[in-house]
């Protein structure tokens, strides 16, 4: 969790970095914007408004040389107030030297006007001649309107390349920082992800089977902690696999020995080496060593069958045909049959398939016995044989009570026992459809329970190969060709 805020942090601290960069420039660029409107506007108005007063100022001048009312000068005076008031405050807002030169000589005419105005009588001719100073006030007037806008219009310029120049530096930090943050959290992800790959892998390895290889993984103390209770498993299921070897090696001692010497025992009593036997007793001896080789296989399927390790063996292939297998392990179970008075219903087939005879004759009893032990009385056992894209298929289907959709592949595990039960007086071991499905895979087969209303559907499905009279005939083709 603290690679994860770590990361975190790492990541957002350059975005926030560029939000308030982002935000100062916007913020300068505001204030600045709000100053150039401000003064801008008011020394345009306050330019704007000289010339108001000027304007006002020199047409009742002309009119009090003309008519001479006292009451123009009055008009006159307060004029002159008002602009001497707004050439001051646009004196107190500029700070160009050249500018300031020209209010002051602007305020320096009008005095001189203003004072000729009052002590010259009206038509006079200094008076007169004194109104010409208007037109040198109107031009400095008109100038210092001009000025001001090429101010703001320079001011809007200056504003306009600042915003087009944190634009652009706002774009390179985006550009650095985006890179830079993927970077760090490319770094975090690696740091997280690393390890939990490990743990990935090493959970994969006790899965597979694999529990030599000590667990050990770096990386943060979470991880780490979950690792060292992995390494916990990993030992536990050392220790159970020795218990297990240890266990099969009681088991062969023990059941082997004592087995011998049932067959042995059972040997001598139907060779009647202890004396004659009377036909009931031949039928026990015969009873006897059937139950004695069908308890020995279950015995050497229980010692060869490992649940992590699989058998090492190699297939003895041969070509040989599936039907045959199938007659003799239905004639193996007649006696289950007729006592359970079963209708077996065949559709086979002439085909050969490569195979070890062996196993492939195991994988066909377990699905028959399977099928028998799970069997209504008095009901049909259907057997059929297919070829489906160069595979095939062999089907046992029953009328027992079925398996539970849930459990279809369950019932492959070893030593697993499904929620429905045989109507036989034995219970058993739950290896029998594992150890099918594991031959059926060494001969890269598969057997699967497909689901079916009423009775249990177990398929097998086996590659056919290349029968040795048509590799002869594509033999000669080839060399024909050649």
């Amino acid at each position: 969790m603290h690679w994860v805020v770590l990361g975190f942090a790492l990541v957002v601290i350059p975005l926030l970095l560029a939000v308030v960069s982002a935000t100062h420039f916007v913020r300068q660029l505001a204030n600045d914007s709000q100053i150039t409107v401000l003064e801008g506007t008011q020394a345009v108005r306050h330019s704007r408004s000289l010339g108001d007063y000027l304007m006002g100022m020199e047409r009742n001048a002309r009119v009090y040389q003309v008519i001479g009312d006292t009451s123009l000068l009055d008009t006159y005076h307060e004029l002159h107030l008002e602009f001497e008031k707004t050439a001051s405050k646009l004196l107190m807002s500029e700070s160009e030297q050249h500018t300031l030169a020209k209010i002051a000589e602007l305020l320096s005419l009008e005095s001189e006007f203003y004072a000729v105005l009052r002590k010259e009588p009206p038509n006079s001719t200094l008076a007169v001649n004194s109104l010409n100073k208007f037109d040198d006030m109107r031009e400095i007037v008109r100038g210092l309107i001009d000025k001001n806008s090429d101010d703001i219009r320079q001011r809007v310029q200056e504003l306009h390349s600042y915003a087009s120049d944190a634009q652009s530096i706002l774009l390179w930090e985006a550009f650095m920082i985006i890179p830079v943050a993927m970077g760090l959290g490319f770094l975090i992800m690696l740091r997280v992800t690393g390890p939990i790959k490990e743990l990935d892998k090493s959970i994969h390895q006790l899965g597979s089977g694999d529990i030599s290889q000590r667990i050990k993984v770096t990386g943060p103390d979470d991880i780490q902690a979950l690792a060292q209770r992995l390494e916990w498993l990993r030992e536990r299921l050392t220790e159970l696999a020795d218990q297990k070897r240890v266990f099969l090696q009681h088991i062969s001692h023990e059941l082997k020995t004592p087995m011998a010497s049932i067959r042995e025992g059972t040997g001598l009593l139907k060779d009647r080496i202890v004396g004659p036997l009377n036909e009931q007793q031949e039928e026990i001896a015969d009873i006897l060593e059937k139950s004695g080789l069908h308890l020995q296989k279950r015995i050497e399927d229980l010692l060869a069958f490992s649940i992590t390790d699989e058998p090492k063996a190699e297939l003895e292939l041969q070509w040989v045909p599936l039907s045959g297998i199938i007659h003799d392990v239905v004639d193996d179970h007649q006696l289950s049959i007729r006592s359970k008075d079963l209708e077996l219903v065949m559709n086979l087939t002439d085909m050969k398939i490569h195979a070890d005879v062996e196993k492939l004759t195991a994988i066909v009893d377990n699905l028959i016995s399977n099928a028998v032990k799970f069997s209504s009385e008095s009901s049909q056992l259907h057997i059929s044989e297919s070829l489906q894209n160069d595979r095939l298929q062999l089907d046992v289907i029953d009328s027992g009570p079925g398996i539970h959709p849930s459990e279809c592949e369950q019932v492959f595990q070893p030593f697993y026992q499904g929620s429905t039960r045989s109507s036989g007086h034995l219970k058993g071991t739950g290896l029998g459809l594992a150890i099918a499905r594991l031959y059926a895979r060494m001969h890269h087969g598969e057997i699967k329970a497909l689901e079916r209303s009423g009775g249990a559907h177990l398929r097998l499905i086996l590659p056919v190969g290349t029968p040795p009279d048509q590799e002869d005939e594509a033999t000669c083709i080839d060399t024909s060709l050649n």
